[in-house]
């Protein structure tokens, strides 16, 4: 009998032990899961810009990436006329509404939101902006911290999934949240900077592309500003499929609790139109003298690797070529030979 009582303490020992194993391995397993989420919400993207190094502009005959096929392509190429008028000088769609996107749930891949900082042209398919669009002027850089607020955008539609800040997992798939309008360009005011932030504004962005190659561009557009000139700016993105810093992706996967599965999508390049003018009144008119005009372009590998032989120099090329891997419609409201001239030609830096 003693010999028996001994054993079940043994046995109770072993058991009180194994639990305890048990407890420990649920809580280093939480322990975990709780360190790479807050990883992830700790992954900004970063606005120190990179020394701007001139090179090679983009060769057109064989660039980037091959035109998208038309079922691709979002944009209607000016088919609504009256979506381009009506808009007013400095305002970002005064040249013109390059997709002819309207405000409407039922348009999802073309979806218009204007805010006073920027105007949107939203597609819940990807999950990310088909293009932005926004005027710089030096009154819009100030003194505002930078706000670091991502946040979903609350004018989505409600049935519209709206990606919030955890989205991009940067932990696992290693791409930034990238801005489109960039928060350095909306520093007038806090209310000015935080609405940058909003999700609706931000593409998966490799860090080489977003931290050397994009910021820089983003700080030649600031220093012109502050050198006297105004800048209408549309950029975005196109294409599937990017490098960041865990490999090649082409959407970041999003299970949600109803049960749909949805998925952010990677693009393959980034994109920039600058239209620079002296800062002063009647642009249109202005622009029309095409000598008091610059156009830039750029179009930019989503990878890593894609500054080490220097910055958005090298990306360079036309509005035309934009267009024709977009599927958009730019400066439309512009007298056509003006518009012929100024997008085929390739910015000479």
């Amino acid at each position: 009998m003693g010999g028996n009582k001994k054993s079940g303490q043994k046995n109770n020992k072993y058991r009180f032990f194994f639990i305890i194993l048990i407890l420990f391995l649920i809580l280093l397993t939480c322990a975990w899961a709780l360190y790479t989420a807050s990883e992830a919400e700790t992954q900004t993207d970063i606005s120190e810009a990179a020394e701007p190094v001139t090179t090679a502009s983009v060769d057109e005959s064989s660039g980037p990436a091959e035109s998208l096929p038309a079922e691709e392509k979002t944009g209607l190429s000016g088919s609504k006329p009256e979506l381009d008028l009506g808009h007013a000088e400095n305002s970002p769609l005064y040249w013109g509404n390059p997709s002819d996107s309207i405000r409407d749930p039922a348009a999802s891949q073309n979806y218009l939101i204007e805010k006073k900082q920027f105007t949107i042209c939203y597609n819940s398919q990807s999950l990310t902006p088909n293009w932005v669009a926004w005027h710089l002027a030096a009154s819009d850089l100030g003194e505002a911290d930078r706000a670091d607020s991502f946040r979903p955008d609350p004018e989505l539609p409600k049935e519209w999934y709206a990606v919030r800040k955890n989205d991009y997992k940067f932990t696992y798939y290693g791409f930034d949240r990238g801005h489109i309008c960039p928060s350095a360009d909306r520093t007038a005011t806090t209310e000015d900077n935080s609405i940058t932030f909003l999700m609706t504004n931000m593409v998966p962005q490799a860090p080489d592309n977003n931290r050397i190659v994009w910021v820089a561009l983003e700080k030649y557009e600031r220093e012109l500003v502050l050198a006297g000139k105004e800048v209408y700016i549309f950029a975005g993105s196109y294409g599937k499929g990017g490098t960041g810093d865990n490999g090649y992706f082409e959407e970041i996967p999003l299970s949600l609790k109803d049960g749909r599965e949805l998925a952010i999508t990677v693009p393959s390049h980034t994109w920039k139109i600058l239209l620079i003018l002296p800062e002063a009144d009647n642009d249109f008119e202005r622009a029309v003298q095409s000598e008091q005009l610059q156009l830039i372009a750029v179009s930019v590998p989503n990878q890593q690797g894609c500054g080490k032989n220097g910055s958005w120099q090298q990306y360079l090329c036309s509005v035309d070529y934009i267009e024709e891997i977009t599927g958009y419609d730019f400066f439309e409201l512009l007298p056509d030979n003006v518009e012929e001239e100024i997008e085929s030609s390739v910015f000479s830096w």
